[in-house]
């Protein structure tokens, strides 16, 4: 890696002369747009003549621009480069530093003002220019940053910037968009019986409260807060009716786009599990592994892993992560009780049983202490979640072979959507300074935000997230070819694992499914209804 601390250095920013133009932000994008559509040839520069008479129409002083113009470190030139003038005018303004902010949040603030279209991206142009005004000295550095040492970046792909990964490669932190690689041919139908973990069957597991949803409803209509519990907020696909979270821009089952999609709800089977409803859709029965009267873990029925468990709060109704810093102090508790909860489970039914320790993790000795076990697994939460009743993910490798795929190419723990419980649960330890007014609209961008500014990264917190699941898949490389009847290659190909032959009628999609259905733990032998159910007025 190009060592470029002059440049680094520089994007600290130094304090201008007590003097400072103030300019209102809500002007400055307006400014970039005016100067750009007037950069007919965009060369970045302008007449010093129309930058004054700008700022001069938005208000400033006639004779503090003068000034300014004149103390800019380019003011002997005619024509002024626009973007760097407008940066070294807000270091004192959208650049200053905030109390305990990282200087890669502060000049991303300031990359923020450039991004009048609100894409993430700027022009790489643009960027360099900034830079060289910044870095002084150092502008050697900043033109070799874009050759080749850009080479093979995710931030350096055609003529605009994502500044954000740029700035997470600059300050030593890989964000996720750069972690993703071609994925890996896979193994698909297995031959040899996987071996399960049966849970325990409770004989004493208890009817249904409600027989379903709907008798549910008809007997609570009227307590609007209960109803509202039991709804999820979707954008349904207008191809193939797949619910998607309502921040999503295009479809994650067929790539159909949702622009225009109006938000819709759909049930959330979560609350019917805590009030024992019987039947949804589908029987509202789960595999269950450990529960009490506050909280309950169970087996994903669309597990990705080995071992692939949901942890949800049953006394207490929270949407979804972010309503954890409305109070920080609950919220460090419920999310401890939470992961010691999971945490247990899996020592208790799965490290518990040998042959499972043989077949998958290579025989190793269980973890002596629950904090051992948390380095072993992937944590976190969804968001938007795919039901709104915070639940913690808890993964422990291997991934079966196709999930093992996807995560190596980015298609699972997308970064943006999946937040490290590491990250979460450290901005929480904040105590009060992590207090965060949210309601259902708030943005998850201002939780980042809030969150980057207690200190903590979302980019190198994934990014953490995602080593560790490559590590998992090297040190638990437990499928075999001998143990699978076909290889799905990474062109679409199905090849027979004993002729090495095409495959031409096997669909590597139904092969997945069929595979997900025989390889995971879920619902052996059956499944069950929670044991604690709660009534009306128990879950505020």
């Amino acid at each position: 890696r190009l060592k470029c601390n002059s440049v680094a250095l520089a994007l600290g920013g130094a304090p201008r002369d007590d003097w400072q133009m103030t300019v209102a932000e809500d002007n400055v994008s307006k400014i970039v747009q005016v100067f750009r559509s007037w950069d007919s040839n965009q060369t970045g520069k302008l007449p010093k003549t129309l930058v004054k008479q700008v700022l001069t129409r938005l208000g400033q002083p006639e004779e503090e621009v003068a000034l300014l113009l004149r103390q800019f470190p380019q003011s002997g030139d005619e024509n002024l480069e626009y973007e760097a003038f407008l940066t070294w005018l807000l270091d004192d303004g959208a650049a200053k530093a905030e109390p305990g902010e990282s200087p890669k949040h502060r000049v991303e603030r300031v990359f923020q003002f450039w991004d009048t279209t609100r894409t993430g991206k700027i022009p790489k142009d643009s960027l360099v220019r900034v830079l060289r005004t910044l870095a002084g000295g150092a502008q050697d550095d900043v033109d070799s940053l874009f050759g080749e040492n850009s080479i093979g970046q995710g931030w350096a792909q055609g003529d605009e910037i994502d500044y954000s990964s740029w700035l997470s490669w600059m300050f030593q932190e890989s964000a996720q968009p750069m972690k993703k690689t071609a994925g890996k041919d896979y193994f698909a139908k297995p031959t040899r019986p996987p071996f399960f973990v049966n849970r325990v069957v409770d004989p004493e597991a208890p009817e249904p409260r409600y027989a379903t949803l709907d008798e549910f409803r008809e007997r609570h209509a009227d307590n609007k807060v209960v109803l509202d519990q039991f709804q999820n907020r979707v954008l349904i696909c207008p191809e193939c009716k797949k619910p998607n979270g309502y921040t999503m821009k295009q479809c994650n089952g067929c790539s159909t786009s949702l622009e225009g999609v109006p938000e819709s709800k759909n049930d959330n089977i979560f609350m019917g599990f805590i009030y024992g409803v019987g039947k949804g859709k589908f029987p509202l029965k789960l595999s269950i592994r450990r529960e009490t009267p506050e909280l309950l873990a169970f087996d994903d029925p669309l597990g990705v892993s080995i071992v692939h468990m949901c942890i949800i709060p049953t006394s207490v109704f929270c949407p979804d992560f972010r309503f954890l810093f409305a109070d920080p102090a609950r919220g460090l508790k419920l999310l401890d009780d939470l992961m010691d909860f999971g945490r247990q489970a899996c020592l208790d039914q799965y490290w518990s049983s040998p042959e499972f320790r043989t077949r998958y993790w290579n025989g190793e000795q269980p973890p002596k202490t629950l904090e051992e076990l948390q380095d072993l697994v992937i944590l976190g939460f969804n968001f938007p979640p795919s039901m709104f009743q915070l639940h913690l993910q808890f993964m422990h490798g291997p991934c079966f072979p196709f999930h093992e795929n996807q995560a190596l190419l980015g298609n699972h723990w997308h970064h943006g959507r999946f937040f490290p419980f590491e990250y979460v649960r450290a901005a929480l330890a904040c105590g009060e300074k992590a207090r965060l007014p949210v309601n259902a609209d708030t943005p998850i961008e201002t939780v980042i935000d809030h969150i980057g500014r207690l200190g903590f990264d979302y980019n190198k917190e994934h990014a953490r997230m995602m080593d560790k699941s490559h590590r998992f898949a090297k040190r638990y490389d437990v499928w075999r070819k001998d143990d699978f009847e076909y290889t799905v290659c990474t062109d679409g190909r199905v090849l027979s694992n004993q002729t090495g032959e095409v495959v031409p009628d096997a669909d590597p999609i139904k092969l997945q499914q069929a595979d997900n259905a025989a390889m995971k733990n879920y619902g052996k032998p059956e499944c069950s209804m929670y044991k604690y159910p709660k009534s009306p007025g128990d879950v505020p």
